[in-house]
């Protein structure tokens, strides 16, 4: 009974084979799956697929990476994603969004773009995924200044351990992906053991990070199995009762309980 919490199904790997994947997350037990955008024309294919199948639902929002080719104001961004989220009953966040300064130079923009649509997650009542590469003090400062935060997400997380507790303490839950696998990931299993059972949630973050044994293949849901099971010993819990928790706290994020 998984739930894969970030999984690009958009993505052209995944997409062109979207039954095929689907079908081999069902046998591995995944029973939802959410599908976040990374731009405006994304989102509105997002919003197709989750419409289409049961099991997945989506999120719409603009990616920090697409910022640099937005061809419209902020403003009609937001109401465009607005009308998205208020679409269909199968979008369920806004995301995947946040501030990445690695790829990006374009700082000033990103930040305004995000706050934006955290905004918009608060006027929705919507959750939030967010993406933060290498931009902690930009993300405190934009979180800092929110008169209200939503609820939410930050995926695979890249973060210090300062950072870690700070969004813990705001609410926030936190996933890691299957790079917590890797043999140079001591730094994500030292953190993900100060994440509450409660705060942590699994992803694929499909099609890419795929885990051990399987690193350097396409990533796809049916392995977040792998990567429950390396967390489970990692942390030393049962792997069912991390199962139980995990699936508990996404229906709470994301489905309402």
């Amino acid at each position: 009974m998984f739930i894969d919490t970030h999984c690009h199904l958009t993505d052209e790997g995944l997409a062109d084979q979207i039954d095929e994947v689907l079908g081999r997350a069902r046998a591995a037990g995944v029973i939802k799956i959410i599908s976040p955008s990374t731009s405006l024309d994304d989102a509105r294919k997002v919003v197709e697929i989750a419409d289409k199948y049961d099991e997945v639902f989506g999120l719409v929002g603009v990616h920090p990476e697409e910022i640099e080719h937005l061809t419209f104001d902020i403003e009609y961004l937001k109401n465009e994603l607005k009308k998205l989220g208020k679409s269909s009953r199968k979008i369920v966040g806004i995301g995947e969004i946040g501030l990445d300064s690695k790829t990006q130079n374009n700082m000033e923009l990103q930040k305004i773009v995000f706050k934006e649509q955290l905004e918009l997650a608060v006027e929705l009542g919507l959750p939030v995924a967010i993406h933060m590469r290498e931009a902690e003090a930009e993300m405190i400062e934009v979180l800092d200044s929110m008169k209200k935060l939503p609820a939410g997400q930050f995926h695979c997380w890249a973060g210090s351990e300062e950072l870690l507790k700070k969004v813990i303490e705001l609410g926030f839950y936190v996933s890691f992906c299957g790079n917590i696998t890797f043999k140079s990931a001591d730094n994500l299993r030292r953190l993900i053991k100060i994440v509450p059972p409660d705060r942590l949630l699994f992803e694929t973050d499909s099609p890419y990070l795929s885990p051990e044994p399987r690193r350097g293949s396409q990533n796809e849901p049916a392995n977040v199995t792998i990567i429950a099971e390396y967390i489970a010993n990692l942390l030393g819990s049962p792997i069912e009762t991390l199962i139980n928790q995990t699936t508990a706290n996404a229906k709470c994020l994301y489905f309402g309980g």
